[in-house]
């Protein structure tokens, strides 16, 4: 009875509140409704806008990234360096769902889209981008052509994962070092054959989070992000392409992995001051993050001078570096005055008057002779990163 009582006085309270309430004054036109095939046109045509715009700075990214991982050297890597062509490969995958799911006609309609936008069907695989200057650019691939085979290996169009791209990369490593790769695409309806050298790269994934919300860009020890805002944003592509050697330049040496050690250490500390003061645990909270976050102005800064080098590498205009600072500035004017000692990164004009100065630096040494494949810069001891490589076939979560 009391149950009753207050579901009748939430119905009397709402359509009091709904019968108070100030209501729209226009006479709009009437749209179609969910399910017409007009309203399914509209959302095609928005999800045809969704992946241009993704295509573009998938492609975009792409080339910056294969430029300059493909100019950091063995000596600039902390990786065993890997065969690589520099091709984006795209493929609609299976439509793996339960009829029955409350998912399934949204998951359908946007496949059977995507098929036609693409003019593609499931399972095959194709090269949707070249980037310019790659090994694939040289030999004549273009976009658009369906991938047959690699290395005398068919491509299956039958599995319902991703487990194809595994054996296209894992097909790929097996060459460079003097060993070509063979390559059989279908163009037009006939099948041509490529026989040619890869270029052998810093093997770091650098790619694009189309759904992120925030304006940025992250290393994650293993692979490069930046967020589509990030890109949007800075559309100079020096800029965007200092953006990535800075965060290439935190990967190669090592600075997630110190950080890793350095929270480690702080948590160690702050768990023998909890136990010996019968604490709750906030010592080694504290001393967890105080621990990640050491020197982390200062591997900032060392990731924005070593990461001029990589951009000077790839034949970037360095000078420009600096003007990411600025669009930094743009973004937080009270930056560029403020250094707040327990901030996680310098303001911008501590880093601008950074990328100035080592600027001068590179063109000093270019002054002395040094060619800009060879630029390194100044260590004031070995860093391990950089001296022990790792190779990443070895390891199992690769494919």
């Amino acid at each position: 009875m009391v149950y009753k009582m207050k579901h009748l006085l939430f119905c009397l309270l709402s359509v009091a509140f709904l019968s108070s309430c100030a209501t729209p004054t226009v006479r709009r036109p009437t749209i179609p409704t969910v399910n017409s095939y007009d309203m399914k046109d509209v959302r095609k045509e928005l999800r045809r806008y969704y992946y241009q715009l993704s295509t573009e700075r998938r492609q975009r990214l792409g080339e910056i990234a294969y430029n300059l991982r493909k100019s950091t050297g063995q000596e600039m890597c902390d990786r065993k360096l890997l065969a690589d062509i520099g091709v984006d490969f795209m493929r609609i995958n299976r439509l793996n769902v339960w009829k029955w799911s409350g998912y399934y006609d949204i998951l359908k309609e946007e496949h059977d889209d995507t098929q036609s936008i693409y003019n593609r069907k499931t399972g095959e695989v194709w090269i949707e981008g070249v980037y310019k200057n790659s090994a694939a650019d040289k030999a004549g691939l273009k976009r658009g052509d369906r991938l047959v085979s690699i290395n005398g290996m068919l491509v299956s169009e039958e599995d319902d994962n991703n487990e194809v791209f595994n054996v296209i990369y894992e097909q790929m490593y097996k060459s460079g070092n003097g060993l070509p790769i063979e390559l059989e695409v279908e163009r037009n309806g006939k099948i041509k054959k490529f026989s040619f050298q890869p270029d052998m790269v810093c093997p770091y994934y650098i790619g694009v989070n189309d759904t992120a919300p925030e304006l940025n860009a992250y290393a994650t020890g293993d692979s490069i992000i930046m967020t589509a805002r990030l890109m949007d944003y800075v559309s100079d592509d020096t800029a965007l392409a200092a953006v990535v050697a800075h965060e290439l330049a935190h990967n190669v040496l090592g600075h997630r992995e110190a950080g890793e050690t350095n929270m480690t250490i702080g948590i160690l500390i702050g768990a023998a001051i909890d136990l010996s003061l019968g604490g709750d645990g906030s010592a080694t909270d504290t001393a967890a993050s105080i621990g990640w976050n050491a020197y982390s102005q200062e591997f900032e800064m060392e990731a924005d001078y070593v990461g001029l080098y990589l951009l000077a590498r790839a034949g970037y205009d360095y000078h420009k570096a600096g003007d990411m600072q600025k669009l930094l500035g743009a973004l937080s004017p009270m930056d560029i005055y403020v250094y707040e000692s327990d901030s996680t990164h310098p303001s911008s004009s501590v880093r601008l008057a950074l990328a100035r100065e080592t600027a001068k630096e590179i063109d000093m040494k270019l002054a002395l002779g040094d060619k800009r494949s060879d630029l390194v810069p100044d260590f004031k001891k070995t860093n391990k990163h950089l001296k022990d490589k790792t190779d990443i076939t070895k390891e199992e979560s690769l494919w």
